[in-house]
């Protein structure tokens, strides 16, 4: 009877683990298949929009002659850019993206949370600011808070992502954020100053062969 009560606790607590780890896989794909793939195709037709509006209002700059194709176009060109700054602005907005943070873990109060800076990752496409987010809470609070994050406005990616029980507080997420912003625009180079005449002082008594 003693075998028996030793290994039906120890099958309950292995499918109690296979359970989480199941939950696991399960929140992990649908971070990927349900938010970061269609931000990433969200992000190359937004982009690619902002590059035809631009090709469009260039061409009509140069054959309009009234500029009045060019006025009715201002407005929609200016919202998509507003909107383009809004997910990827064109500095790093740190602080910014923290408060958001801020705002979602509040969202849910049995959750404690820590961010720090990080390092980007080389491969990175284009330019991103990296940070450590660590969430302990109950799961089901600490999964609406990290499904939150992925959905703010400003583009980002969840780049890696773990999961560990906690004793107390349920479990602790630990994830890796890219944060994205459009790289500097380069500074048109300068023109190169005149060269100067210079001067070049004479022995006395040559000034005529200069002059004359």
């Amino acid at each position: 009877m003693a075998e028996r009560s030793t290994v039906r606790k120890r099958w309950a607590v292995d499918r109690q683990q296979l359970v989480i780890l199941l939950v696991a896989a399960v929140m992990a794909a649908s971070f990927l298949l349900l938010i970061l793939y269609p931000q990433e195709r969200e992000l190359s037709a937004l982009r690619a929009s902002v590059t035809r509006e631009r090709e469009l209002v260039s061409q009509k700059v140069l054959t309009s002659r009234d500029g009045l194709y060019v006025s009715a176009r201002t407005a929609a060109l200016r919202q998509v850019q507003d909107q383009l700054d809004r997910r990827l602005p064109p500095e790093t907005r740190v602080a910014e993206f923290l408060q958001q943070i801020d705002e979602c873990v509040r969202a849910e109060p049995g959750i404690t949370h820590e961010v720090q800076r990080s390092d980007v990752p080389a491969s990175s496409p284009i330019p991103a600011a990296s940070l450590h987010l660590q969430l302990t809470g109950p799961f089901d609070a600490v999964y609406r808070c990290l499904a939150r994050i992925e959905t703010l406005e400003r583009l980002n990616r969840v780049r890696r992502l773990g999961l560990k029980r906690h004793s107390a507080a349920g479990i602790v997420a630990s994830a890796d954020l890219l944060i994205y912003y459009l790289p500097p625009q380069a500074a048109e180079p300068s023109e190169a100053p005149p060269a100067q005449e210079t001067e070049t002082d004479l022995p006395a008594g040559q000034e005529g062969s200069v002059n004359g």
